[in-house]
C-alpha cells in the first residue's frame, strides 16, 4: 500500500510539472515575416520614449526610457483564448541587462495581462499583471521570478513559443519545454510583443495558429449527396485554379511593394531625425549667444574689479577711512556678482556641449539613413 501511495504521489508530481496543452492548432491566424509592411499588422512609431519600426526584414522595438515597457499589439486580433504563438527574438548588443518577449491575454490595455519574457543573461520568467498588481508565476520571489535556462541563446536568436488552452499555458524556448502555468482569471485577450526598460529586441517572424474550424473551405458543402454532383466538383476545381493565380499575383505585388514600404519607413524615421536635429541646432545657437553675453559681462566685471582693487590699495595708503569702507562694499558686491556669472557661464557651457553632442549623434544617424537610401536612387 505504501508503495502504491508513493508511486501515485510521484506520478502526480510529474504530471503537474509537465506539459498540459496537447491541442492541435492547425488554422493560421497570422503569419508575419516583416518583409512587407503594407499589411500593417503591427504599429510603427518613434518618440522620445520608444521606437518600433520595420527595418531590413525585421521588426525592431527599442525602449529608450529607463522604466516601463514598450508594448505593441497585433492589430488583427481583439482577443483569442486558445492558440499557439511562435516568434523569433534577438537582443541588440548592450552593456545593460536587456529584456523582452510576448504579452498575451491582455485586457484593458494592459491593466490585466500575462508576460513571457527572456533576458540576455539566459534567464526567463512569467509574470501576471492584474489590476496594476504584478504577480510572479515562475521561479522564486528573491530572484524576481527569473530562472536560468541553458536553452536560451545569450547573443543569438531565440524562438519563443506559447501554447494556451482552457486556462493552461505551456512555454517553450528553442523547441524545449520549460514551464507551465494555470490561470482562470485571464483566459483570453490581445496578443503582442514588448521590450523592457533600456532594451532593444529584434523580431524576425511572428506566427499565430488557432484550432481548426469546422467550416468547409471555400464555402462548398460537405454533404455527401452534393459532393457526388459532378458540376459542383468542377466548380470547386475552377475556384482553386483562380485562387492559385490570385495568390501568385499577390506574391508578385508584395515583392514589388517590399522595397517601397521599406524605404518609406526609413524616410519617416529620417524626417523625424532631421526635425530633431534642426530643433537642437536652433537651441544650440540660442545658448551660444547667451554664453557669449555672459562671458562678455564676466570680462567687463573682472576689468572693473581689477580697477577698483587698485584704487582700494591707493586709498588704504591715505587717511580717508569712509571711502575705503565704501570701496570695500562695492568690491564685495562685484565679487559676488562675478561668482554668480562664472556659475552661469559653466552651466551654459555644459548645456551647450551636451546639445552639440546630441546634434552630432542625430546628424550621423541622418547620414547613415541617407547612405542607405541613395544607392536605391
Amino acid at each position: 500500500m505504501r508503495f502504491l501511495i508513493f508511486v501515485f504521489t510521484i506520478g502526480t508530481f510529474i504530471l503537474t510539472q509537465g506539459q498540459n496543452v496537447f491541442t492541435n492548432f492547425e488554422d493560421t491566424l497570422c503569419l508575419e515575416n516583416f518583409n512587407d509592411n503594407s499589411t500593417k499588422k503591427f504599429p510603427q512609431k518613434f518618440n522620445s520614449l520608444e521606437l518600433s519600426i520595420i527595418e531590413n526584414g525585421n521588426y525592431r522595438i527599442n525602449r529608450i526610457e529607463t522604466t516601463g515597457r514598450s508594448i505593441v499589439y497585433l492589430k488583427e486580433n481583439e482577443g483569442i483564448n486558445s492558440f499557439e504563438l511562435k516568434t523569433s527574438v534577438k537582443f541588440s548588443k548592450s552593456p545593460n541587462v536587456s529584456t523582452g518577449g510576448i504579452i498575451f491575454h491582455s485586457q484593458s490595455n494592459p491593466n490585466r495581462a500575462l508576460f513571457f519574457e527572456i533576458n540576455n543573461e539566459r534567464k526567463f520568467r512569467v509574470t501576471k499583471l492584474f489590476n496594476q498588481q504584478s504577480k510572479i508565476l515562475s521561479g522564486e520571489p528573491k530572484f524576481l521570478g527569473w530562472v536560468k535556462n541553458t536553452s536560451i541563446e545569450k547573443s543569438g536568436t531565440n524562438t519563443l513559443t506559447i501554447r494556451t488552452d482552457k486556462g493552461y499555458s505551456d512555454f517553450f524556448i528553442n523547441g524545449n519545454y520549460i514551464h507551465t502555468i494555470y490561470d482562470i482569471q485571464l483566459q483570453e485577450g490581445r496578443i503582442g510583443l514588448f521590450a523592457g526598460p533600456e532594451s532593444e529586441i529584434i523580431i524576425d517572424d511572428f506566427l499565430v495558429k488557432t484550432k481548426r474550424k469546422k467550416e468547409n473551405v471555400l464555402g462548398i458543402s460537405t454533404d455527401n449527396k452534393e459532393n457526388k454532383d459532378e458540376p459542383n466538383v468542377e466548380f470547386q476545381e475552377v475556384i482553386l485554379i483562380f485562387k492559385a493565380k490570385i495568390d501568385k499575383q499577390q506574391a508578385t505585388i508584395s515583392k514589388l511593394q517590399k522595397e517601397v514600404d521599406k524605404y518609406r519607413g526609413m524616410l519617416n524615421y529620417d524626417t523625424t531625425l532631421v526635425s530633431r536635429a534642426s530643433f537642437l541646432e536652433s537651441e544650440n545657437k540660442v545658448l551660444s549667444f547667451k554664453l557669449d553675453s555672459t562671458t562678455q559681462a564676466l570680462n567687463q566685471n573682472q576689468n572693473r574689479l581689477a580697477y577698483l582693487e587698485s584704487i582700494k590699495e591707493d586709498v588704504e595708503k591715505g587717511s580717508n577711512g569712509d571711502l575705503v569702507l565704501n570701496l570695500t562694499s562695492i568690491l564685495a558686491e562685484l565679487k559676488k556678482e562675478n561668482k554668480s556669472l562664472k556659475k552661469e557661464q559653466v552651466a551654459y557651457k555644459n548645456k551647450n556641449e551636451q546639445l552639440k553632442e546630441d546634434n552630432k549623434i542625430l546628424l550621423r544617424e541622418i547620414d547613415r539613413l541617407k547612405s542607405l537610401i541613395e544607392p536605391q536612387n
